[in-house]
Protein backbone atom coordinates (compact mmCIF):
# COMPACT_ATOMS: atom_id res chain seq x y z
CA UNK A 1 0.00 0.00 0.00
CA UNK A 2 1.20 3.36 -0.83
CA UNK A 3 1.08 6.53 1.57
CA UNK A 4 -1.39 8.80 1.39
CA UNK A 5 0.60 11.38 3.45
CA UNK A 6 -0.10 12.78 6.67
CA UNK A 7 -2.52 16.17 7.02
CA UNK A 8 0.42 18.74 7.13
CA UNK A 9 1.78 17.19 3.99
CA UNK A 10 -1.40 17.38 1.95
CA UNK A 11 -2.07 20.67 3.42
CA UNK A 12 1.11 22.23 1.70
CA UNK A 13 -0.03 20.88 -2.05
CA UNK A 14 -1.41 23.32 -4.10
CA UNK A 15 -3.58 23.48 -6.97
CA UNK A 16 -2.21 23.12 -10.18
CA UNK A 17 -4.80 25.55 -12.02
CA UNK A 18 -6.94 28.12 -10.14
CA UNK A 19 -10.31 27.44 -8.62
CA UNK A 20 -11.77 30.31 -9.15
CA UNK A 21 -14.69 30.08 -11.26
CA UNK A 22 -13.53 33.41 -13.37
CA UNK A 23 -10.20 31.83 -13.90
CA UNK A 24 -11.51 30.05 -17.41
CA UNK A 25 -13.17 31.45 -20.67
CA UNK A 26 -16.93 29.74 -21.52
CA UNK A 27 -16.46 30.50 -25.16
CA UNK A 28 -15.86 33.80 -27.49
CA UNK A 29 -18.14 36.76 -25.85
CA UNK A 30 -18.88 34.93 -22.55
CA UNK A 31 -18.67 35.76 -19.05
CA UNK A 32 -16.07 34.53 -17.53
CA UNK A 33 -18.16 33.49 -14.24
CA UNK A 34 -20.00 31.19 -16.68
CA UNK A 35 -17.29 29.08 -17.01
CA UNK A 36 -18.47 27.10 -14.03
CA UNK A 37 -21.86 26.98 -14.94
CA UNK A 38 -20.97 25.28 -18.57
CA UNK A 39 -18.57 22.92 -17.01
CA UNK A 40 -21.75 21.71 -14.71
CA UNK A 41 -23.84 21.43 -17.22
CA UNK A 42 -21.47 19.39 -19.73
CA UNK A 43 -20.81 16.73 -16.46
CA UNK A 44 -24.14 15.58 -16.78
CA UNK A 45 -26.35 13.07 -18.72
CA UNK A 46 -29.09 14.42 -20.56
CA UNK A 47 -32.80 14.18 -19.39
CA UNK A 48 -34.38 10.44 -20.19
CA UNK A 49 -36.49 11.11 -22.91
CA UNK A 50 -36.77 14.66 -22.92
CA UNK A 51 -35.01 16.96 -25.56
CA UNK A 52 -36.14 20.63 -25.30
CA UNK A 53 -35.35 21.55 -28.92
CA UNK A 54 -37.28 18.41 -30.17
CA UNK A 55 -39.81 20.02 -31.32
CA UNK A 56 -42.03 17.02 -32.71
CA UNK A 57 -44.19 15.70 -30.36
CA UNK A 58 -44.78 12.10 -32.31
CA UNK A 59 -41.74 10.91 -30.90
CA UNK A 60 -42.81 11.38 -27.49
CA UNK A 61 -45.88 9.53 -28.61
CA UNK A 62 -44.07 6.87 -30.27
CA UNK A 63 -41.79 6.21 -27.17
CA UNK A 64 -44.79 6.17 -25.02
CA UNK A 65 -46.10 3.48 -26.78
CA UNK A 66 -43.55 1.37 -26.47
CA UNK A 67 -43.55 2.09 -22.69
CA UNK A 68 -47.04 0.75 -22.86
CA UNK A 69 -45.95 -2.51 -24.69
CA UNK A 70 -42.75 -3.48 -22.27
CA UNK A 71 -45.07 -2.47 -19.26
CA UNK A 72 -48.17 -5.16 -20.99
CA UNK A 73 -45.30 -7.67 -21.41
CA UNK A 74 -44.77 -7.81 -17.60
CA UNK A 75 -48.03 -8.21 -17.17
CA UNK A 76 -49.70 -11.66 -17.18
CA UNK A 77 -51.09 -12.65 -20.62
CA UNK A 78 -53.75 -15.09 -18.93
CA UNK A 79 -55.52 -16.16 -15.78
CA UNK A 80 -52.25 -17.37 -14.57
CA UNK A 81 -50.42 -14.59 -12.55
CA UNK A 82 -47.13 -16.45 -11.62
CA UNK A 83 -46.71 -16.86 -15.60
CA UNK A 84 -45.60 -13.01 -17.06
CA UNK A 85 -46.41 -12.09 -20.59
CA UNK A 86 -42.63 -12.39 -21.78
CA UNK A 87 -42.52 -15.68 -20.72
CA UNK A 88 -44.46 -17.36 -23.81
CA UNK A 89 -42.96 -17.02 -27.06
CA UNK A 90 -45.63 -14.52 -28.39
CA UNK A 91 -44.40 -12.22 -25.23
CA UNK A 92 -40.81 -12.40 -25.54
CA UNK A 93 -41.26 -11.27 -29.16
CA UNK A 94 -43.71 -8.47 -27.97
CA UNK A 95 -41.19 -7.24 -25.13
CA UNK A 96 -38.22 -7.37 -28.81
CA UNK A 97 -40.72 -4.58 -30.24
CA UNK A 98 -41.23 -2.86 -27.32
CA UNK A 99 -37.88 -2.81 -25.99
CA UNK A 100 -36.73 -1.82 -30.08
CA UNK A 101 -39.20 1.17 -29.57
CA UNK A 102 -38.00 2.60 -26.78
CA UNK A 103 -34.55 2.15 -27.90
CA UNK A 104 -34.63 3.93 -31.31
CA UNK A 105 -37.49 6.70 -30.68
CA UNK A 106 -35.53 7.47 -27.41
CA UNK A 107 -32.17 8.30 -29.72
CA UNK A 108 -34.75 10.00 -31.79
CA UNK A 109 -36.03 12.42 -29.40
CA UNK A 110 -32.07 12.97 -28.49
CA UNK A 111 -31.07 13.45 -32.05
CA UNK A 112 -34.13 15.52 -32.72
CA UNK A 113 -34.14 12.94 -35.65
CA UNK A 114 -36.05 9.55 -36.87
CA UNK A 115 -34.02 7.09 -38.92
CA UNK A 116 -34.79 4.16 -40.72
CA UNK A 117 -34.48 1.92 -38.03
CA UNK A 118 -37.34 3.64 -35.40
CA UNK A 119 -39.97 3.36 -38.47
CA UNK A 120 -38.96 -0.38 -39.01
CA UNK A 121 -39.80 -1.01 -35.20
CA UNK A 122 -42.92 1.36 -35.67
CA UNK A 123 -43.99 -0.86 -38.57
CA UNK A 124 -43.17 -3.87 -36.61
CA UNK A 125 -45.56 -3.15 -33.76
CA UNK A 126 -48.30 -4.23 -36.65
CA UNK A 127 -47.68 -7.79 -35.65
CA UNK A 128 -49.32 -7.89 -32.01
CA UNK A 129 -51.79 -5.29 -32.88
CA UNK A 130 -52.98 -8.34 -35.31
CA UNK A 131 -52.45 -11.10 -33.15
CA UNK A 132 -53.90 -9.69 -30.17
CA UNK A 133 -56.91 -8.67 -32.37
CA UNK A 134 -57.13 -12.30 -33.52
CA UNK A 135 -57.53 -13.88 -30.00
CA UNK A 136 -59.62 -10.57 -28.88
CA UNK A 137 -62.64 -11.92 -31.58
CA UNK A 138 -61.38 -15.44 -30.83
CA UNK A 139 -61.90 -15.63 -26.78
CA UNK A 140 -64.30 -17.15 -25.13
CA UNK A 141 -64.59 -16.34 -21.48
CA UNK A 142 -66.37 -19.07 -20.45
CA UNK A 143 -63.75 -21.76 -21.99
CA UNK A 144 -61.02 -19.68 -20.23
CA UNK A 145 -62.48 -19.78 -16.93
CA UNK A 146 -63.25 -23.17 -17.51
CA UNK A 147 -59.46 -24.26 -17.44
CA UNK A 148 -58.68 -21.54 -14.63
CA UNK A 149 -61.01 -23.15 -12.43
CA UNK A 150 -60.12 -26.50 -12.87
CA UNK A 151 -56.12 -25.36 -12.31
CA UNK A 152 -57.20 -22.99 -9.50
CA UNK A 153 -56.24 -20.10 -10.84
CA UNK A 154 -59.97 -18.67 -10.49
CA UNK A 155 -62.44 -19.53 -7.55
CA UNK A 156 -65.39 -22.16 -9.01
CA UNK A 157 -67.93 -19.26 -7.85
CA UNK A 158 -66.31 -15.94 -9.90
CA UNK A 159 -68.31 -14.43 -11.69
CA UNK A 160 -67.27 -12.91 -14.99
CA UNK A 161 -68.72 -11.21 -18.27
CA UNK A 162 -69.86 -13.56 -20.81
CA UNK A 163 -68.60 -11.35 -23.62
CA UNK A 164 -67.89 -8.19 -24.83
CA UNK A 165 -70.89 -6.72 -25.30
CA UNK A 166 -71.58 -7.80 -21.94
CA UNK A 167 -68.34 -6.29 -20.84
CA UNK A 168 -69.21 -2.28 -21.77
CA UNK A 169 -72.45 -3.32 -19.82
CA UNK A 170 -70.65 -4.37 -16.39
CA UNK A 171 -68.35 -1.39 -16.96
CA UNK A 172 -70.58 1.63 -17.03
CA UNK A 173 -72.41 -0.41 -13.85
CA UNK A 174 -68.99 -0.69 -12.18
CA UNK A 175 -68.73 3.29 -12.44
CA UNK A 176 -72.41 3.44 -11.50
CA UNK A 177 -70.66 1.78 -7.77
CA UNK A 178 -71.81 -1.73 -8.73
CA UNK A 179 -69.38 -3.84 -7.05
CA UNK A 180 -71.09 -7.50 -8.44
CA UNK A 181 -70.23 -5.78 -12.30
CA UNK A 182 -66.76 -4.58 -10.82
CA UNK A 183 -66.09 -8.45 -10.04
CA UNK A 184 -67.27 -9.49 -13.10
CA UNK A 185 -65.56 -6.42 -15.25
CA UNK A 186 -61.90 -7.49 -13.19
CA UNK A 187 -61.87 -11.20 -14.00
CA UNK A 188 -62.94 -10.65 -17.55
CA UNK A 189 -59.88 -9.22 -17.98
CA UNK A 190 -57.93 -11.53 -16.00
CA UNK A 191 -58.95 -14.80 -18.61
CA UNK A 192 -58.39 -12.47 -21.28
CA UNK A 193 -55.19 -11.38 -19.96
CA UNK A 194 -54.22 -7.34 -18.53
CA UNK A 195 -50.87 -7.79 -20.44
CA UNK A 196 -52.11 -8.48 -23.67
CA UNK A 197 -54.90 -5.75 -23.24
CA UNK A 198 -51.98 -2.89 -22.49
CA UNK A 199 -49.69 -4.47 -25.81
CA UNK A 200 -53.09 -3.61 -27.52
CA UNK A 201 -52.86 -0.39 -26.86
CA UNK A 202 -49.50 0.21 -27.02
CA UNK A 203 -49.61 -1.06 -30.73
CA UNK A 204 -52.82 0.95 -31.39
CA UNK A 205 -51.24 4.22 -30.41
CA UNK A 206 -47.89 3.66 -32.17
CA UNK A 207 -50.07 2.62 -35.22
CA UNK A 208 -52.46 5.70 -35.12
CA UNK A 209 -49.16 8.09 -34.79
CA UNK A 210 -47.39 6.39 -38.01
CA UNK A 211 -50.56 6.92 -39.75
CA UNK A 212 -51.31 10.14 -38.46
CA UNK A 213 -47.85 11.19 -39.46
CA UNK A 214 -48.21 9.97 -42.71
CA UNK A 215 -51.11 11.78 -43.60
CA UNK A 216 -49.72 15.21 -42.05
CA UNK A 217 -46.70 15.11 -44.15
CA UNK A 218 -48.89 14.66 -47.08
CA UNK A 219 -50.67 17.80 -46.24
CA UNK A 220 -47.58 19.75 -45.19
CA UNK A 221 -45.84 18.57 -48.61
CA UNK A 222 -49.09 19.51 -50.25
CA UNK A 223 -48.97 22.83 -48.65
CA UNK A 224 -46.14 23.56 -49.87
CA UNK A 225 -46.51 22.83 -53.50
CA UNK A 226 -49.44 25.10 -53.47
CA UNK A 227 -47.07 28.14 -51.89
CA UNK A 228 -44.58 27.05 -54.71
CA UNK A 229 -47.07 27.37 -57.51
CA UNK A 230 -48.36 30.42 -55.81
CA UNK A 231 -45.07 31.99 -55.73
CA UNK A 232 -44.20 31.09 -59.41
CA UNK A 233 -47.22 32.54 -60.40
CA UNK A 234 -46.79 35.64 -58.10
CA UNK A 235 -43.26 36.06 -60.03
CA UNK A 236 -44.12 35.58 -63.65
CA UNK A 237 -46.63 38.26 -62.83
CA UNK A 238 -43.97 40.81 -62.33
Amino acid sequence: MTNAGTPPDLASLEPLEPLDAGGTEAGPGAPAGDAALVQTLRSGLPCPGFNPYCGDKTYYRFLFAGVMMLLGCLMPFGADTAVAGYQTMSGAVYTLIAIGMIWTWWGAIHTNRSTGASLKWLLLCLAPLVAIVMNMTAFVPAESFDVAKARGWLASDAAFSSGWKELFKDVGSALMKDAAAAEKVGNFWRLFGTGQFFVFLGAVFAELGFVGGVIGGARKNKQEKQARMMAAAERRRK
